[in-house]
């Protein structure tokens, strides 16, 4: 059965505990995996999460690399919906012990205040439905009124973007690398992370209250 990590996920010793790496949409793509964990540990992030969908349903036989890349880079990991299909489907291409590691994956993970899923952070309710619904305008009102002060981190749609609140209604920006966007402490705020797929992860800085879009090709 899907779970939901109830727990606060701590930073590691050893980095900047403030700045933490968020990746999401591998897709099996191993290679992807490894250059975000790359960049992230040379910025000093303490922390590394992946969104979910590291492995693809149309690549089972990438699944181990890509979660042993996950396992040496002490990478949190979030299931996502290919994740979730992959191990419904016990694929004879994926090992046991591989897909016991899916199956011990969370649907969402919490960092102080911030919470964090594949696309929806509503598992309680949703349960697996969580992974694969697309975040509505009807999802979006639900967040902002359930969890003032409060940020979720998100991957799925592969569009990256962050929505606040605005004076009259919800505020949608596309976020596009090389640039910091704010995200203070307490802002209600609902971020979806850029896919590795394209290139994309994300660097979140909660000392600087900032977020940016990394383009890991123009490194």
């Amino acid at each position: 059965m899907a779970r939901t990590a109830t727990d606060v996920d701590r930073p590691a010793t050893g980095g900047n505990p403030a700045r933490i790496g968020i990746m999401a949409d591998s897709h099996g793509e191993a290679d992807s995996i490894e250059a975000a964990a790359a960049f992230f540990h040379g910025c000093g992030c303490a922390l590394i999460v992946h969104l979910g969908d590291i492995c693809d349903t149309t690549r089972p036989e990438t699944a181990a690399d890509c979660l042993e890349r996950l396992t040496a880079h002490h990478i949190l990991a979030i299931r996502g919906n290919n994740d979730h299909t992959l191990l419904l489907n016990r694929s004879a291409q994926i090992s046991p012990a591989a897909l016991e590691i899916i199956r011990e994956m969370p649907l969402t993970r919490q960092i102080g205040s911030a919470l964090l899923a594949h696309s929806l952070p509503f598992a309680s309710r949703m349960g697996p439905r969580c992974m694969v619904d697309a975040m509505d305008p009807d999802h979006l009102q639900h967040f902002f009124r359930a969890y003032p002060g409060r940020q979720l981190f998100r991957g799925h749609s592969h569009q990256p973007e962050i929505v606040r609140a605005g004076p009259v209604s919800l505020q949608r920006e596309a976020l596009h690398p090389g640039r910091r966007y704010p995200l203070t402490r307490h802002q209600t705020a609902v971020v979806t992370c850029g896919a590795l797929t394209d290139g994309l992860c994300l660097l979140w800085d909660q000392e600087k209250e900032t977020i940016e879009l990394v383009s890991l090709a123009s490194l």
